[in-house]
């Protein structure tokens, strides 16, 4: 499949004009080699009363789904990919993820067309995860995949309390939520399970938002290899937010917020899990790979209505000042999109070098991993420690080094925002 000359030429134009080359920078040199692919399906059942990601209903548009417009959008995002492999020398993938939206919610013959022709681009041992919801998970979908590369699947629970579902706003039910954990436990897949803390509660109730994720994690237990276990935060324009500004809900406050992330960590350790990152925990080996690659800040390719693609490029003389990491993001517009994947504006954006700098360090110190002292000089040609003095002697206490690599001790990440605040203050490029 060809790509569109039109398109192509538009891109060469407008990095000639930001580089100040006649050639713009793509045909001057090669980008780092893209390992990892993110596909997004923008459709769910239903808007959740805390989401703020780029999603469409489907129970208020029914037009999004006819097995015409999602086999279109497939066909649009397939498309995609082959153009953005060959553009940037992409694949094949290490790690593929299908998230949205919720991938499992399409109808099941697009969904097998996806999967399908993603095939032709899977490396040895990829780790391929979709996310999926319970109400739209079962052994038909199940069987189907289990016949695919995909080998890992990420549930979207959120809560098994009967109190907080109907708060959350969730498709379904706790039964439904609980039947589709037992059915997966039939299959060899990876299990992931998605868990929210510090859910609002109704003010009556007197509860001041206490959750019920200890009863959540009991269940659990024995039956996932990997959790990731997310503060419910109040985006703005989410039915939750406008719920607790009115006073019909309340959050828990920061202390008990606190002391309940304590408890989880206390008991999933007991429990041969680990926390790798603020918000995931894991058995040793059971680790998502290819959340690491945007938590270590390796280049990635995002398609599909909404995408966000990451592309980094060594340093040369073109990059020296502006940076060496391009940010690329599809439209929102589904319709346009589909009805031509390459030749619609793309939001295109050089991340200067103080940001990038900063958005390693701030992803990095998310993982108890931490930083890597050697990759960043090689990247930007700069000593991270020179950079951030102060921060790394203030905060010296809660660090661990270990030989290239600077991190903050799992137990303190509490700490992560206050120390990044510093770093950001400190960044002087």
């Amino acid at each position: 499949m060809a790509i569109s000359s039109n398109w192509k030429g538009a891109m060469k134009a407008w990095t000639s004009q930001v580089f100040g080359h006649e050639r713009g920078i793509f045909p001057i040199i090669d980008p780092f080699k893209i390992r990892s692919l993110y596909v997004h399906i923008p459709f769910c059942a239903d808007r959740c009363s805390y989401c703020d990601f780029f999603s469409v209903p489907l129970i208020k548009d029914p037009t999004f789904s006819t097995i015409e417009y999602e086999i279109s959008y497939v066909q649009a995002t397939l498309m995609n990919i082959q153009n953005w492999s060959k553009l940037f020398g992409a694949g094949p993938f290490s790690t593929i993820y299908l998230g949205g939206g919720t991938p499992s919610v399409i109808d099941r013959r697009a969904l097998k067309i996806l999967i399908d022709d993603l095939e032709q681009f899977v490396d040895t041992d990829c780790e391929w995860t979709i996310e999926a919801n319970p109400d739209s998970l079962d052994k038909a979908l199940l069987d189907m995949l289990a016949g695919t590369g995909v080998n890992r699947i990420s549930l979207g629970i959120q809560t098994l309390s009967e109190e907080e579902w109907p708060i959350l706003r969730r498709v379904g039910s706790i039964d439904e939520a609980v039947q589709a954990i037992e059915l997966l436990c039939e299959y060899p897949f990876e299990l992931s399970v998605d868990l929210l803390m510090g859910i609002p509660n109704k003010t009556d109730k007197g509860r001041q938002g206490h959750s019920s994720i200890m009863n959540s994690l009991e269940y659990l237990i024995g039956r996932v290899s990997h959790l990731s276990i997310y503060d419910l935060t109040l985006e703005k324009g989410t039915l939750i937010e406008s719920q607790v500004s009115s006073g019909k809900l309340i959050m828990p406050d920061s202390d008990e917020l606190a002391e309940e992330r304590d408890k989880v960590d206390l008991y999933l350790e007991g429990q041969g899990f680990h926390r790798y990152e603020v918000s995931n925990y894991a058995k040793p080996g059971h680790e998502c790979r290819h959340n690491a690659v945007y938590w270590n800040m390796e280049p990635y390719l995002g398609v599909g209505s909404g995408g966000v693609s990451t592309i980094q490029y060594p340093m040369c003389e073109e990059s020296q000042e502006l940076g060496t990491i391009i940010r690329i993001t599809e439209t929102r517009d589904i319709s346009a999109y589909i009805e031509a994947p390459m030749e619609i504006p793309k939001d295109i954006e050089i991340i200067d070098k103080k940001t990038a700098l900063f958005e390693f360090l701030m992803m990095g110190f998310r993982t108890s991993r931490g930083i890597d002292l050697k990759r960043i000089k090689s990247l930007f040609g700069i000593d991270v420690e020179e950079c951030i003095p102060s921060a790394l002697k203030r905060w010296n206490s809660e660090i661990v080094r270990n030989g290239d690599f600077v991190a903050l001790r799992p137990d303190n990440f509490d700490i992560l925002n206050r120390f990044l605040v510093e770093c950001l203050e400190e960044l002087d490029l």
